[in-house]
């Protein structure tokens, strides 16, 4: 993934935009006020000037540079009277820039400015697929309370194993950078592993770290469509390098993918090629460990099973709950 690339020519885009902006500003005042002009050329003269007299070895050097600056800040001073007499800004031939910190290059000295930062956290957002969830499925939005807090046969209370998970959830993100952890989220339908799938990637993003989500019917149409386009084999390569190499990958639903051979063979060289390179995964599924046996050969659910931490989601459908609320 280029994403630092592809926002460092946002920024060229955008500064030559400012710069044709100014041009035509300039055109324009300079026919109206001719004065302006006058002094352009003036300024533009004087700081060749400057520069000679910097490089050369006179012995009066100091006092000519003296001179000189103090004719440009005449003129500087002189520029915005006559812009100001009529009625035009002070910094009307100035280029103007979206961040006035960094001047539209994304650094401020060798650092990164709080733009490139920002705008970076909005591509990783782009790319998650994930950009219309968080604001109603976060860490801060989970409840509680539409689990039940009556002890299960045998188990914790729906309620308390939803808090034993969402710690767990919590501490993945916190340790992020320390852990080679991968998450199998196991239940039916309805029981929140989505919305903490979710809850993940948000926090991993805003920490500027890269996440793809898909649902593993549309992961399997993603890889089949980019595989299979042969006309654009260059700009299709990028993207299948992500689903292998981003900080985290979310398949959501696994499971209710038409299984064939492509898909499994799909599956099989996502997992195998991501465990080998330490990269780290999510997997929810609404099957059973008996299904999933049924459904995927041993190369699969061998990789899941012993490769993955699981978590077992039980208790009502919260969702039917919310719409009766």
């Amino acid at each position: 993934m280029n994403n630092t690339k592809d926002i460092m020519k946002e920024y060229d885009a955008l500064r030559d935009k400012h710069r044709k902006e100014l041009e035509l500003r300039k055109s324009a005042v300079y026919i109206k006020i001719p004065r302006l002009l006058e002094i352009e050329e003036a300024l533009v003269k004087l700081s060749i000037d400057i520069t000679k007299a910097i490089l050369s070895n006179r012995g009066n050097q100091q006092e000519l540079l003296d001179i000189l600056h103090k004719k440009q800040m005449d003129l500087k001073m002189e520029r915005v009277e006559v812009l100001s007499e009529n009625r035009y800004p002070r910094d009307y031939l100035d280029m103007r820039f979206q961040c006035k910190n960094c001047k539209d290059t994304g650094y401020i000295d060798s650092r990164k400015c709080a733009c490139l930062a920002q705008r970076e956290i909005e591509q990783l957002y782009k790319q998650s697929n994930m950009t219309s969830n968080f604001k109603k499925e976060n860490f801060d939005m989970f409840r509680f309370d539409l689990y039940s807090n009556k002890a299960e046969e045998g188990e914790v209370s729906a309620q308390e194993n939803m808090k034993n998970i969402y710690r767990s959830c919590i501490n993945y993100v916190k340790n992020f950078d320390t852990h080679t952890m991968n998450l199998f989220f196991i239940g039916k339908p309805g029981l929140g592993k989505t919305f903490l799938c979710n809850s993940i990637a948000k926090e991993l993003l805003d920490a500027g770290r890269s996440v793809i989500y898909q649902s593993s019917p549309d992961l399997i149409d993603t890889i089949r469509k980019y595989t299979f386009n042969f006309d654009k084999v260059d700009e299709n390569a990028p993207y299948l390098e992500s689903l292998y190499n981003c900080d985290l990958l979310i398949i959501d639903d696994l499971g209710t993918e038409l299984s064939t051979q492509f898909s499994n063979l799909a599956i099989y060289n996502i997992l195998n090629r991501r465990l080998l390179n330490n990269k780290k995964m999510i997997i929810s599924t609404n099957l059973n460990t008996d299904e999933l046996m049924n459904m995927f050969d041993e190369r699969i659910y061998s990789r899941i099973l012993g490769n993955f931490s699981m978590y077992k989601f039980y208790g009502s459908d919260i969702r039917l709950k919310m719409r009766t609320m």
